[in-house]
């Protein structure tokens, strides 16, 4: 089973996302970048700075004590000992006027020898040993230094500074070290940056975002409105000109279209007066032919060889005629007058015209109409249907089938359908079976289909078929239910 529809698929409408993604994207990209690595800068910056401030304590502090007699401190002197006790108060001290949360001395083994956070003598001090790569130059070369950033036991983050204890001012040996740990609060200042940052790049996206949607509607804008005129001449719509709202290449394309359009209006007003011509031309010597061969065929009254000639000769004029009135009525048919239209009274209208045709084919008519309105031009509908219908009832003939129409409200349209049993349409004839000039009939002029469709499309509704063995050939097109403004003698 194949579904032919008549109305090409609109594609998506992703300009202007795409401009906004253009616009934002890069510039946040940039913004994110730049803002990384302001943030890392401020962040090395502050950590040197608290580094460098822990050196100066240490160093101070070490300046008030004596190597030599610290180093000989053992576990237990904590007490009795007066080195012990005089250092511990130069460091208290110390801490109390510099604000360094702890001040600690040990020896090359890491081994505590003062510590104003209460460790005791021999204690181990594990952070100083981690940190023995940076320990190495103050034991060695009797420089500061300072650690990398460490966390405590409370969870906070700290830095330590590293100086030199030497033995005396006079013996510059250096026995010890001294560490001041300090809680690196400079992460405060820059969660306050990070929420500035934050911030500012909300504003950034915002403001970017803003204005990526007004440069992209002046420009989506006179694009859609050139879409829209494009479509509008595809149908057929040539009297409305194009406006140029702008002086850029959009404009420049729009002086363009607009420059078709009164070509193609120009031309099609010359096409129809020249078939308005070659109808006039056409058709007077039809009707003589036709009159002279219907005198003719008295004439010959009892010759019916030769009157049989002349049937042949009446029926070709026959065929010319109607070939003529559909070149004609396919190329000169007027835009539809919208109104609310009676499909289903419209639809048996057509059925009672059609009923001898179908009694003298042999094909009963079934309707399966219910009470259903639709907007459109009553007119051209009805011919529409018409063509649908006497399509279906030589398409049945011979079938003993019955072509059935039938009317329904579908998903907010209004749709009417055409059945028959007959001989299915192949796939390749499907393809092509709404294009002017494609019949497979011996003497069809191949427009009906392409009139039907023209007219539903012009409706802004769609044609689709369905033609198989099995379920045989249905016509169905879809019709929009009429606007709530119609008026009353519109509905009339």
């Amino acid at each position: 089973m194949r579904l032919v529809k008549a109305k090409h698929i609109r594609p998506r409408k992703t300009l202007l996302p795409k401009l906004v993604v253009a616009f934002v994207v890069p510039t946040l990209g940039l913004f994110s970048l730049f803002a990384f690595f302001a943030y890392q800068v401020q962040r090395n910056d502050l950590e040197a700075e608290l580094g460098r401030r822990l050196e100066a304590v240490a160093g101070a502090a070490a300046t008030q004590l004596r190597g030599k007699y610290l180093a000989e401190l053992q576990p237990g002197d904590e007490s009795d000992n007066l080195y012990y006790s005089g250092g511990m108060h130069r460091l208290e001290q110390m801490a109390a006027a510099t604000g360094v949360e702890r001040l600690y001395v040990f020896d090359r083994d890491f081994l505590t020898r003062l510590d104003t956070a209460g460790g005791l003598i021999g204690d181990k001090q594990f952070q100083a040993e981690i940190d023995r790569k940076e320990l190495a130059g103050v034991f060695e070369a009797g420089k500061t230094a300072s650690s990398l950033l460490f966390f405590g036991v409370d969870g906070r983050a700290y830095k330590a500074g590293y100086a030199p204890v030497a033995l005396s001012e006079d013996e510059p040996e250096v026995v010890l070290a001294i560490g001041a740990d300090a809680p690196a609060d400079f992460f405060d200042r820059l969660a306050g940056l990070r929420r500035q940052l934050v911030t500012y790049g909300v504003l950034l996206f915002l403001a970017v975002a803003a204005l990526a949607v007004l440069i992209g509607l002046r420009i989506t804008r006179p694009v859609r409105a050139l879409a829209e005129a494009a479509e509008r001449i595809g149908a057929g719509d040539l009297a409305r000109p194009i406006e140029t709202l702008s002086r850029d290449e959009i404009g420049l394309l729009a002086m363009t279209m607009e420059t078709m359009r009164s070509d193609l209006r120009t031309r099609d007003e010359r096409m129809q007066l020249m078939l308005a011509g070659i109808a006039h031309e056409v058709r007077n010597p039809l009707g003589g032919m036709e009159l002279f061969s219907g005198i003719l065929h008295e004439e010959l009254e009892g010759d019916e060889e030769k009157r049989g000639h002349v049937d042949r000769i009446k029926s070709e004029i026959g065929h010319l005629k109607v070939v003529v009135e559909s070149f004609l009525d396919y190329a000169r048919r007027p835009a539809p007058q919208m109104a609310s239209v009676d499909l289903a009274a419209l639809a048996k209208d057509v059925a009672d015209l059609e009923a001898g045709r179908a009694r003298e084919s042999g094909v009963e008519l079934e309707l399966n109409l219910c009470a259903l309105r639709c907007s459109g031009d009553a007119t051209q509908l009805r011919r529409a249907v018409l063509n649908l219908l006497r399509n279906a009832i030589q398409a049945a003939t011979g079938t003993e089938e019955a072509v059935v129409m039938a009317c329904s409200e579908e998903d907010g349209w209004a749709e009417l359908s055409v059945h028959n049993m007959g001989a299915p349409i192949p796939e390749e004839v499907q393809e092509h079976l709404f294009e002017p000039f494609f019949t497979t009939k011996q003497k069809g002029t191949g427009l009906g289909l392409a009139f039907v469709k023209e007219i539903i499309e012009d409706h802004g509704g769609t044609i689709a078929l369905e033609s198989s063995a099995e379920t045989g050939t249905r016509f169905t097109f879809r019709l929009p239910l009429p606007s709530k403004t119609t008026t009353p003698s519109e509905a009339a």
